[in-house]
């Protein structure tokens, strides 16, 4: 007898969500896998990676615990790579005074460069070949991404881990193809950060591969301080059909970029790509790694992988013809305060971006079957709606969910990033993120007091403290990247997709397992809610009302 499937509402409401918005990006874009297992293969302790992981710490310790754990489980996963390896970044303008690069740097591609090279060995001695691919994502402003000087930094590796084992002509036995891409101008492009080894296993979540940001400072004039104010943020493990999910996902990207850069159609909404590749032979770059990969089953645990192709890729799902957004009241609630306002609000009003970017619509389907509580933890729940980019202030249809939960005594936690532009936040003031709380909390209860009232009750508002200090040592700021939604201790999102108006490419899985969600929040959720609770502007825990100012809370705009 066949032992009966788990029980997974949440993740059967979001792919019931899914097959409806995104029909025709099912395989390709969002897929739904069984006989998944969280950790690395053997060691299932090590699913979760959080850094810095200094929870209680009014000091940096030099050898930050989650920092070490994520580089180890970075190269010894590299290293294990028998087929392909596809690794996906962020980057920002390698200029004076910039915190990073376009592709990963320091400590990170150190590490990355470290496991290729064994890996590299391994293949080499074994007669077998490795495909690697490197994404990353740029402003269509950066002129100064080279893809050719990373591809050439990943070769040196190779021949430093030859030369080290006694291989001779190591090189020949990798293909590396590596990219930089942006597909509109300044506001859409690669967001994903990711490291996928052979379809199996992938390191996934919200770190940067940025050292500067986690790990150590970097020189005089440089913004970022890893070493004496290291960004929050979190990673998880996955092994299984997941994986191959990613990578089908990646797929997608890649063969745009591939396409795009054989007929260099960059005039189309600022959309640019980099292509460095063997002999600079783009046509034989590989877009398509993955279709018809299907790891074996490492475990019971069913995941349902959402990606998002931004703005540029593909226009709509064409399969999506009668798919319509709910209604929303208020929608111009949500767009900029200034005269050039509502240039991207893709989020609350673009029905075909909506089908070729589901995620945000499985993040509200998510909160949307909450029944106890609900917990966010990131970045902001505010888009950055000034100059350049103009996004819409929020995603109205999360936030309306949101206060629905409430409406139904669903206690809701947010923790964010400390405001103030130009950090690891869209606004300059916590009252910012209150105020479009409390305006749909307004609009759906119908008057100030209840609105009052119902947030009064049901919401935790804090920016993240990771001890009793207000700040770090010399004033910085606390900077909290993950983008983790938790619904009733079971079932949890977390990737690189955050939970404001973007039009990024992204990446990530829904999970629903007791177990894992009790792992998540015990080592995680639990300790950042017990240092950043001291400092949280609305706690139903203690119900007392905001300050006299939040009487009538508007936006700073």
């Amino acid at each position: 007898m066949q032992p009966s499937r788990v029980k997974t509402p949440f993740l059967d409401a979001i792919e019931t969500e899914l097959k409806d918005v995104s029909p025709g990006m099912r395989g390709r874009i969002w897929e739904r896998t069984d006989g998944n297992a969280l950790g690395l293969p053997g060691a299932p302790e090590s699913w979760l990676l959080q850094v810095p992981n200094c929870w209680g710490s009014t000091t940096v310790p030099s050898a930050k615990p989650g920092v070490r754990d994520l580089l180890d489980v970075i190269r010894t996963t590299i290293a294990q790579a028998q087929r392909t390896l596809d690794i996906t970044s962020f980057g920002v303008p390698s200029l004076p005074g910039s915190p990073a690069a376009a592709f990963p740097d320091g400590k990170f591609a150190e590490v990355m460069g470290a496991g290729l090279g064994e890996a590299a060995v391994a293949a080499k001695k074994a007669g077998r070949r490795l495909t690697v691919r490197v994404l990353t994502g740029v402003l269509g402003i950066d002129w100064t991404a080279d893809p050719w000087v990373f591809r050439h930094q990943l070769m040196q590796a190779i021949e430093a881990a030859g030369r080290a084992a006694d291989v001779v002509d190591i090189k020949g036995v990798v293909d590396i193809n590596v990219a930089a891409m942006t597909t509109r101008g300044i506001s859409s492009y690669n967001h994903t950060k990711f490291v996928l080894v052979d379809g199996e296993v992938v390191i996934h979540g919200g770190v940067n591969w940025m050292t500067n940001y986690y790990i150590e400072d970097g020189t005089l004039g440089y913004r970022g301080f890893g070493g004496t104010a290291p960004v929050t943020d979190a990673d998880i493990v996955l092994s299984g059909p997941a994986a191959a999910s990613a990578g089908r996902f990646l797929d997608e990207l890649w063969t745009w970029a591939v396409a795009t850069a054989l007929t260099e159609e960059s005039e189309d909404y600022g959309a640019r790509v980099w292509l460095a590749t063997k002999n600079d032979d783009v046509a034989g770059c590989i877009p398509n790694l993955y279709k018809g990969v299907a790891p074996k089953a490492r475990g019971n645990l069913t995941v349902l992988a959402v990606g998002s192709l931004g703005y540029g890729i593909k226009e709509r799902d064409e399969k999506a013809t009668t798919y319509q957004p709910p209604l929303a009241d208020d929608l111009e609630q949500a767009e900029c305060t200034i005269p050039l306002k509502n240039l991207n609000n893709e989020t609350n009003t673009d029905r075909d971006f909506m089908t070729v970017n589901p995620d945000a619509n499985a993040l509200r389907v998510l909160i949307a079957k909450a029944k106890k509580n609900v917990v966010l933890s990131q970045q902001d729940i505010c888009g950055f709606n000034q100059f350049p980019l103009f996004h819409a202030l929020f995603d109205v249809r999360l936030i309306d969910a949101l206060i629905l939960r409430m409406q139904a005594d669903v206690k809701v936690r947010i923790v964010i990033s400390n405001p103030g532009r130009p950090d690891y936040s869209n606004t300059s003031h916590l009252d910012e993120s209150y105020a479009v709380l409390y305006q749909r909390a307004r609009l759906r209860t119908g008057g100030h007091d209840r609105a009052i009232a119902l947030l009064a009750n049901n919401l935790q508002l804090a920016p993240l403290r990771v001890s009793a200090e207000p700040t770090w040592p010399g004033g910085y700021k606390y900077r909290l990247h993950t983008k983790i939604v938790m619904v009733d201790d079971v079932a949890f999102y977390i990737g690189s997709r955050n939970v404001y108006p973007d039009t990024t490419q992204d990446h990530g899985f829904f999970i629903e397992d007791a177990a894992a969600a009790k792992h998540l929040k015990t080592a995680f959720l639990d300790p950042q809610w017990k240092w950043s609770k001291a400092a949280a502007l609305i706690n139903w825990e203690e119900p007392v009302l905001p300050p006299s100012h939040f009487e009538n809370p508007t936006y700073r705009g």
